[in-house]
């Protein structure tokens, strides 16, 4: 499978005819005091070219820009936040699927490295059901990674910048990673806590959950390694499915 991007020209895609687009969706959001506002933006340009590069599919795809902003509600309160509403997410991935599919890219693989956007499942569900196809799909590369991989960090899945995410980022962008790396004293919690509360409030202000001290380079590499294969296979069984039941 032929990876195309904004790189190439609209001739170019006119020419080569991609039947799929891919989605990634990063955020603009705080990431306590070690870790860009740009994290979830920077993991999914390198990943999500990674799992596309593992797929196998004839064609081509075509990839599309990360959108660097999405919604981040439970993480406003910190400088340098931007967060879309989200209803505000569903008309932009309604937009972006009218804009492929008036040129003729029959699927779009929607793909949020930001937990935060919970109206994506939803958006997905209405668009497959008003046009009677099974034709978006929706791709969460943390939730395909087995548990047993997360067993190795401090708290297993740590909802926000501790041990997990700040393990991948040392070992695909170290040189993003502050020394301010701090544990959080206040009680782990689990994601459903941010439908209720901010991440300031449960995070008593740091912005993190967890132990980012106890991240490595190595363990962010086996979770690395874990995120694309297990995405790679999640995302050829839908594509295989679509194949099966082309209709909702």
């Amino acid at each position: 499978m032929q990876i195309l991007t904004d790189q190439n020209t609209a001739f170019e895609l006119e020419a080569l005819k991609p039947e799929i687009a891919f989605l990634p969706i990063g955020a603009t959001e705080q990431h306590s005091r070690h870790l860009p506002l740009a994290t979830d933006t920077i993991l999914a340009d390198q990943l999500s070219t990674a799992i596309l590069e593992q797929l196998d599919w004839p064609g081509h795809v075509f990839l599309l820009p990360t959108l660097s902003v999405s919604s981040s509600e439970e993480n406003t309160g910190y400088r340098g936040t931007i967060s879309f509403t989200p209803l505000t997410m569903r008309s932009i991935v309604r937009d972006i699927w009218d804009s492929l599919t008036r040129v003729g890219i029959q699927k779009l693989i929607v793909c949020p490295w930001h937990g935060g956007n919970f109206i994506l499942k939803p958006i997905i569900r209405e668009l497959n059901c008003e046009k009677q196809q099974c034709h978006l799909f929706y791709l969460n590369p943390w939730e395909q990674v087995p548990a047993t991989v997360y067993d190795q960090f401090a708290h297993g899945f740590e909802v926000h910048c501790g041990d997990v995410e700040t393990s991948l980022m040392l070992a695909l962008n170290p040189e993003y990673v502050k020394t301010e790396r701090i544990d959080n004293p206040t009680p782990h919690f689990k994601a459903p806590l941010q439908d209720m509360w901010s991440m300031r409030t449960l995070s008593g202000g740091e912005g993190h959950t967890g132990h980012p001290t106890q991240a490595t380079a190595a363990k962010g590499e086996i979770f690395k390694q874990a995120v694309i294969e297990h995405s790679v296979r999640y995302l050829q069984e839908l594509l295989e499915l679509s194949q099966q039941y082309p209709e909702y």
